[in-house]
C-alpha cells in the first residue's frame, strides 16, 4: 500500500497551497462544450508496484469495453504528497485532470479547493452497496463528494510462532491495548524478539487509538458537524492513558521503533524479530505473502466506548468540474462507477491488499476465496461493524499533513521520555495555530 507519510514540502506548504487552489477556483472557467467522438479521460493516481500493475490492467479492460464513448489515459504522479502538489499547479494554471485519485487524509483539501463535482449530479450512485464507512469518510454536508475506491482499516497482526513460545494462544488474541501491552512484554521476555511495534510514519496510529476509546481526534467533532475543524485532542484521559502505555512498552525495549520507515518495519514482523504490529490491513501482503505465519485481529480498543472504533484508509475518485466539458465529466463518473462494481472491486483487492468497498464483491468467485482467509474475513468483518460515530468518522481538515508532522514530532518525544501530558498539550496548541492558518487561507 502506498504511503500515508506527506513529504516535508508539503507540509510546509500545505497553507500556500490551498490559497493556491482557491485563488485558481474562479480562473479556471466553466465547463467546455462537449465534443464529438470519444472522449478522453486524463486520470491522475498515486499507485506503484503491484498496484499500478493491476490499475493500467483495469484500465485497458475498459478501454476495450468503451471504444465508442470513452478513453481513459491514467499516469502516474508519484506518492499521495506529489499527487498533492501537482494538482494545485494545475488549478492555477487550468489544467487540472478529469479524474484525479486523492487519499484518505487530503479529503479536506480537496472539499475546499471547489474544483469538483459531486457524483450525485451525474448521475445514480447506489451506496446502499458501498461499506459504510466509506460513505461516512468521503461524504460532507451535501451528501458524498467523491467516489470511494480502496479501503483499507487498521489491524493487530501477531506472529503464531513467537505468542505460542510465549505460552499464549494467538487464537483468542488480546482485544484491549492494555491486554496488547501485557503479550508484548510476554513474548519479549520469552523470546527475546520485540514483542511489539507500530507505525510510527505519521500520526496515523494515534488517531486510530483515539477512535478506539471513542475520542474524536479533531475538534469540534472532526470537523463534520456545522463547523470546520479548529483543533486536535490528544490530552483527554484515554489519550494520556494509551500513549503512557505505548510509552513504557518503547522505554523498557519490548517495542521497536521503526522511525518513518514503514518497510523496516514490516520486515522485522516477517523475519520474526517482532511478536506483534499495528498497521494497515494492506500490510498483508507484505508482512504474511502466504499467509501462515500470523493471526490478524481486530484493532484493540483503548477505552469501553459505543462510539469506539478506527477509521478507514485507502483512496476515493474525484471528478473535476470546473474547466471540463460535461462529456469528460460523465466519462469520469462511468469509469469511476465501473472500478465500484463488485467482479472489478474483488480483483482490486486481491492484487493490492486493499480490502473492497463495494459488499457485492464477496459473492464473486474472487472474493469468495480472499474471504477463506481467516485472515482477510476478520478484516472485512471489523470494516463491516465499525459504528457510525464521530470518532470512527475520522477527521476531516484541508491542514491534516502539517497537523500530522507536528503530533508525530510529539509523540516521538514521549517516546523518548518526555512527560505525556505536558509534551501532547504544546502539540495540540502548535496543531491549532496551524489549522487556524489555513482556515483562514480557505476562508473558513
Amino acid at each position: 500500500m502506498p504511503s500515508r507519510r506527506p513529504s516535508a514540502v508539503l507540509m510546509l506548504g500545505v497553507t500556500a497551497a490551498v490559497a493556491v487552489a482557491l485563488t485558481g477556483c474562479s480562473a479556471s472557467g466553466s465547463a467546455t462544450t462537449a465534443s464529438s467522438g470519444p472522449v478522453t479521460v486524463q486520470f491522475w493516481h498515486a499507485m506503484a508496484g503491484p498496484a499500478a500493475t493491476e490499475l493500467d490492467s483495469l484500465v485497458t479492460e475498459y478501454n476495450a469495453d468503451n471504444t465508442d464513448h470513452a478513453t481513459v489515459k491514467a499516469s502516474f504522479q508519484g506518492d499521495y504528497a506529489a499527487v498533492q502538489t501537482k494538482y494545485t499547479a494545475a488549478v492555477q494554471s487550468s489544467s487540472t485532470p478529469d479524474l484525479l485519485m486523492m487519499n484518505d487524509v487530503s479529503t479536506g483539501f480537496m472539499m475546499d479547493s471547489g474544483q469538483t463535482v459531486a457524483p450525485s449530479s451525474l448521475g445514480k450512485v447506489d451506496t446502499s452497496t458501498m461499506a459504510p464507512a466509506a460513505t461516512r469518510y468521503y461524504s460532507g454536508k451535501d451528501g458524498l463528494a467523491a467516489m470511494p475506491f480502496s479501503v483499507s482499516v487498521p489491524v493487530l497482526y501477531i506472529d503464531r510462532a513467537l505468542a505460542t513460545k510465549a505460552g499464549l494462544d494467538p487464537s483468542s488474541p488480546p482485544k484491549t491495548l492494555a491486554e496488547v501491552a501485557t503479550w508484548a512484554k510476554q513474548i519479549h521476555q520469552a523470546s527475546g524478539a520485540y514483542g511489539f511495534s507500530m507505525n510510527m510514519g505519521d500520526s496515523w496510529m494515534l488517531e486510530e487509538l483515539s477512535a478506539a476509546g471513542g475520542k474524536a481526534f479533531c475538534t469540534p467533532q472532526n470537523g463534520r458537524g456545522s463547523r470546520p475543524a479548529t483543533g486536535v485532542s490528544l490530552t483527554s484521559d484515554s489519550q494520556v492513558d494509551f500513549m503512557t502505555t505505548l510509552q513504557s512498552l518503547y522505554q523498557g525495549g519490548v517495542a521497536l521503533n521503526p522511525g518513518t520507515d514503514s518497510a523496516a518495519m514490516n520486515s522485522a514482523f516477517a523475519s520474526g524479530k517482532v511478536g506483534m504490529l499495528l498497521t494497515s490491513s494492506g500490510a498483508y501482503t507484505t508482512v504474511d505473502p502466504d499467509g501462515s505465519k500470523s493471526v490478524v485481529a481486530s484493532f484493540p480498543t483503548t477505552a469501553s466506548s459505543k462510539d469506539a472504533g478506527q477509521v478507514i484508509g485507502g483512496n476515493a475518485l474525484w471528478i473535476s468540474g470546473k474547466g471540463h466539458s460535461s462529456a469528460q465529466q460523465q466519462a469520469s463518473f462511468d469509469f469511476a462507477k465501473w472500478l465500484q462494481t463488485p467482479e472489478v472491486q474483488a480483483k482490486w483487492a486481491k492484487a493490492t491488499g486493499y480490502l473492497a468497498m463495494d459488499t457485492g464483491a464477496a459473492d464473486t468467485s474472487v472474493g469468495k476465496r480472499s474471504l477463506a482467509d481467516p485472515n482477510v474475513a476478520t478484516m472485512y468483518r471489523q470494516l463491516a461493524a465499525d459504528p457510525a460515530s464521530t470518532a470512527a468518522a475520522g477527521c476531516v481538515t484541508g491542514a491534516f499533513p502539517t497537523v500530522r508532522a507536528t503530533v508525530i514530532g510529539a509523540f516521538n518525544r514521549v517516546v523518548e521520555g518526555s512527560d505525556v501530558a505536558s509534551t501532547m498539550r504544546t502539540a495540540e496548541q502548535q496543531a491549532k495555530s496551524q489549522i487556524a492558518s489555513y482556515n483562514q487561507a480557505a476562508g473558513k
